[in-house]
Formats: structure tokens, sequence, C-alpha cells
């Protein structure tokens, strides 16, 4: 359904069958459950909960009309439902999903932006009542007055592998957080159909879903949308289609990613001095960029960039620099940077206002512009962005924005299979044939490692290629990550290596009597030495990597880059392992009982085998 993959389950089942519990003309005591993001059944973690279900055998699934509930101060009130910041109810739209109508969807409000983000614990909360069937929406609920009681048990609940920074616990929740609440009427509220028209619960406690109510609670006001609250405007609705607003009347604003947030005004657009007012603004303490460009790439657009200390400023961008534009093109006016603290999340916000259309610059049209935004994330100098940026697509008149895929999966995906195949298998293989030398027979060890080295070493220059060509490809600077620089390291050190090696000094005959001579003894220690530096290289750059891809391509904490860095790291450790266990017993361990002349003492022959390389 547009940009969402729906999942439908339809059957038919008898009311009545043997040794099952039967289905009766009237209320239904049930479960709901789903795998959230998996496919195969299993552990539903948080996704699921107990309802009672009135299934009407008339033709319609609505409950019977009922009187609005006779409620009054001091009424001991249970229910189960999703817990809602007042925030996103009020705003109409979820703040970290602004396409998602909060009161359709509050299974999607994922637990970062319900109690990381100050705006939205600060605001307070309410547990929502069932679903609407006549509306789609869920009902207004009861007020929460104990917010520290809420958040510690949301925490706790979820994870902060889940992306919930604050999460303290081990639970599986990352979305719609639902919890069984007990508490004590305080007050009835102020008559209105909003939030603060309900009921105020006191003396709350916060129990698991899954523990059903003995009496639920009467149900509370249901409506199509809270008095005030609309979707914030320019963004789609649940249904995924933009609604018609007038960018130049009110200020649209459209989410670039998590906690980047931009807002924006059209002023005059039909006339030749047109202007845009945007407000850029940040969860953290950082430098802030957005650019307009002909082709969603960075080389040639038309940057406006600032950091906290200065102001915003235009600049003109290309691969890899960026040139600050002359005085006589610095046109922005009430340009600012401001720095605040909400709670304890420190907000970074950049304003300006620019002209749509000035000489040698890419014009801003009111409708839809090819930009990129972009931001230090932790730096506030202005410079490389790491993977904090992305191109976009944002109807300037409307509102409405698209998302721009990161191209190029394929290749990037075959760029990582041959440095893992490379510095994952085949590297630490020819190290351990090595370490293992006296298990094999004859010169096979040399043979495993002369094959897994090279090996490694054709497809390591794969790899490189790869990476070299589509970073030209896709408009970015060349060697300008720690990654890029690693990997242009480490392919001019095993090159090296690979000659080094080709062209190693051989050692003396067995029955001649001399010592190894000096320059041996050094291309063995630096043979060795390398070999490890580039090993161990290897292992960091191909963590970085996993983390690039899920930057690159939207997967940033998510279930499928966690599965990925779990069984990596695994793997490498059991590599570690074979390597330090080898390490220690056929170097420290069995070489004094081979000095001494005993059972494992190896032939001239094999000596000779052994140290080739």
């Amino acid at each position: 359904d547009g940009d969402q993959t729906m999942t439908v389950m339809r059957f038919t089942k008898l009311l009545v069958e043997p040794n099952q519990i039967p289905i009766t003309p009237g209320e239904n005591k049930m479960l709901w459950a789903n795998g959230g993001e998996s496919t195969t059944i299993g552990y539903h973690g948080n996704n699921r909960s107990p309802f009672s279900l009135n299934l009407n055998f008339d033709g319609s699934s609505a409950p019977e009309p009922v009187e609005p509930p006779s409620l009054k101060v001091g009424d001991e009130i249970c229910t189960t439902g999703f817990i809602m910041d007042t925030f996103c109810i009020n705003r109409g739209t979820l703040l970290d999903a602004p396409s998602v109508v909060t009161l359709q969807n509050p299974d999607l409000h994922s637990y970062h932006c319900l109690l990381d983000v100050p705006v939205c614990v600060n605001s307070g909360f309410q547990v929502l009542g069932e679903k609407d069937p006549s509306t789609g929406e869920y009902c207004l609920g009861y007020r929460l007055e104990e917010t520290d009681t809420v958040v510690a048990s949301g925490r706790a609940a979820g994870s902060v592998e889940d992306g919930c920074t604050t999460c303290t616990g081990n639970g599986m929740g990352t979305k719609g957080y639902r919890a069984t609440v007990k508490g004590v009427i305080k007050e009835l509220g102020d008559g209105s159909q909003s939030v603060s028209g309900q009921p105020l619960l006191t003396n709350i406690q916060m129990l698991d879903a899954s523990v059903e109510c003995a009496t639920p609670a009467p149900q509370t006001v249901c409506l199509g949308s809270p008095d005030g609250a609309a979707p914030a405007p320019g963004t789609p609705s649940a249904g995924g289609k933009a609604p018609t607003v007038d960018c130049s009347s009110v200020t649209c604003e459209t989410t670039l990613t998590e906690g980047y947030t931009l807002r924006h005004k059209l002023n005059n657009p039909a006339e030749p001095d047109g202007t845009i007012s945007m407000e850029l603004i940040y969860e953290g303490d950082a430098w802030l960029g957005i650019a307009f460009s002909e082709d969603e790439r960075m080389g040639g657009s038309d940057g406006i960039l600032g950091s906290p200390d200065g102001i915003p400023q235009k600049y003109r961008l290309n691969q890899g620099l960026i040139e600050i534009m002359p005085p006589d093109e610095q046109t922005l006016t009430e340009a600012t940077m401001e720095t605040t603290e909400d709670g304890d999340q420190t907000m970074t916000v950049m304003r300006f206002t620019k002209l749509l259309v000035e000489p040698n610059h890419i014009d801003v049209t009111a409708g839809v512009n090819k930009m990129l935004w972009a931001n230090g994330g932790d730096s506030t100098t202005i410079g490389y962005h790491g993977t904090n940026r992305a191109p976009i697509q944002i109807n300037l008149a409307s509102g409405a924005s698209d998302t721009v895929s990161a191209p190029n999966m394929g290749a990037w995906l075959a760029h990582g299979i041959c440095a893992f195949v490379a510095w994952g298998i085949l590297a630490p293989s020819a190290v351990n044939s090595a370490i293992y030398r006296s298990l094999f027979k004859g010169p096979l060890w040399f043979k495993i490692h002369q094959f897994a080295n090279a090996s490694a070493y054709a497809l390591t220059v794969i790899a490189f290629a790869i990476a070299v060509a589509f970073i030209s490809k896709e408009g970015n600077p060349h060697w300008f990550s720690s990654h890029a620089k690693m990997g242009l390291s480490m392919f001019i050190i095993a090159s090296v290596q690979v000659l080094w090696g080709a062209a190693r000094p051989h050692l003396p005959g067995p029955d001649s009597g001399d010592e190894k001579t000096t320059i041996r003894k050094v291309w063995e220690i630096k043979h060795r030495l390398t070999g490890t530096i580039l090993l161990a290289c290897g292992f960091w750059q191909m963590s970085a990597g996993i983390k690039l891809f899920a930057g690159k391509y939207s997967g940033v904490g998510s279930v499928q880059e966690q599965g990925v860095t779990i069984a990596y790291w695994i793997w490498i450790g059991a590599e570690v392992a074979l390597l330090l266990i080898g390490g220690v017993y056929f170097k420290l361990l069995r070489k004094p009982v081979e000095d001494d002349g005993g059972n494992d003492a190896k032939p001239p022959t094999q000596e000779k085998e052994d140290d080739a390389v």
C-alpha cells in the first residue's frame, strides 16, 4: 500500500469443535499477537495482548453502543492499552513517523520517541482505550499523573540495542508500548473532547500488558481526532497520500531522519524576489546543513551550512570539498544558529531565509526540489559528515517528501562479501596453517599458506576495485573517511607483503651448518609483524564496514544489523581463539620439548620446510 507492506491473514473457523474452546455469540476472551518484523512464527515479545470481543453474530463486529461511563473521583480503574505521550496526540501524527496518524497506529510509535525525546516525555502520558471501529482510531483513555513511573516501566520493557537510548532492560519492545495500568481517579478532566478532558489517574501501577483486569475500566471519549490535532502540514496521511497543504500560508514540516527536522515556508513564491524561510532542528550539538542539487549528488550543489559557534552561510559543494561563496553571494537573511537545552537534551537550531532565484545558483522552485541534508553527528566543526547525510525530494509547495534510496546496494554487498572472505576466512586460515604446521605432513601447510594468502590478496584487489569504481560513480570523495583511508593503507601494505614474500631471502642448506643470515632474520620478523597488523586492521575494517552498510541503506539499529554484527564477532572470536591457542601451545609450550630432543623433534628436512616462510 504505497511504501507500506501489509500482511493479511484470512480464515473461516467452526464455532464449536471437539477438544477446543467454543466460540460464543457474545463476549469472548481472546489474545492477539504478531511477529513484529519477523516472518518466522516464534516469540512475540511485547507484540501481544489479551482483549474481549463481542462477536455479535448479527453481521456487525462493532460493540453495542453504550452510555457514557459514570465516573467519580476515587474510583479504582484498571485498563490495558497503548501508552502515548500527549505531545504526539495533540500533534496528530507521530513525531518519529510523520506519515502515521497517532490515534490510528499507536503500535508504530517507537520506544525511542516515547521515552528518549524530551518534548514527548515532558508532555505527560495517557493510556489509550480500544479502537473505535467506526473511525479506525483508538479512543482517548486516561491521563497518567506519575510520569516517572511510566518512563521507568517503559524503559525496563525496552532495550538500548533496539534504538531506545535510555532503556535499561533486555525487553523485546521496539514499537507500540502497551501496558496494563491500575490507578485511582484524581480528577475527571475539564469536560472537553481532548486530552485535558480525560480522567486523571494517580497512584498508578504499570503492569505487563498480559495482566488481565478483573473489571475493565469504562470506555472514555472516542473521536475522530483530538481538538486542534491535525497531521503536521505537508506530511502524508496514514494511507500514504499527502494531504493538500499550502506551504506559502503555513509552515510545513519534514522529518529528514530521526532527531532531525526541517520546517519551511514559502514567501511570495510568485514574485521575482520570492524567498523561502527554513528552520532545521537537530537533537544534539552539531553543525547542520541543507543543500539544493540538480542530480541528488553533492558535487555542484548549493549548500547552507552552519555551526553552533557561527552563523549559516552559503557554500558551493564539490566532491569532498566545500567552498564558501564570496561575500557578494552571501544573501541569506535572518540567519541564526541557536543551541538550547531541553531537559537533558541539547537542541541545535539553524534558521535562515533564502531567495528562490539567484544568479549562478540552483533555482528553488515552488514544487519538487532535489535536496540533500547532512549534520555533524557529534561534531560542531563543519567537515566530513560520515553517514549522517542523505538525498531527499521535497515539494516545497505542499510539503510532501520522498526519501531517495541509496543506490548500488548489490555492489557494496559484493564489496563486503569479498572483504569478509579475504580477511575473515582466508587470511586467518593462512596464519593458522603456519602456526599448526606440525600437524601437517610434508609441505602441505606451506601450500595451504600460499594458496590462502594469494586468494585473500586477489579478493582484496576485487573489493578495492569495487570501492574505487562505485565511490566515483556516486560522486563521493576518495580516501575521505577512516574506512576508506584504512582500506587504501591495507591495500598498499598487503601488496608490499606479497612482493616481499616472493622475494624472501632463502635459508642456508640443511647440511651446510650455516646460520640464518641477518637479512633472513629481519625478513621473518617483518613478515610476521606485518601479517599480524594486517589481520587486526582487517577485523576492525570489516566491523566498520557493517556499520557503514547499515547507515547507507537505513538499517542502523535494525534486527538485521544486530544479527550480522553478533554473528561476525562470534566468528572473529573463534578465529582469534585458534590463533592464540596455537601460538601459545606450539611456540611456547611444545617448542621446549622439541629443543630437548623429545619425541616431537623434527628431522632437518622438515625444519627446512617449516622455515621456508
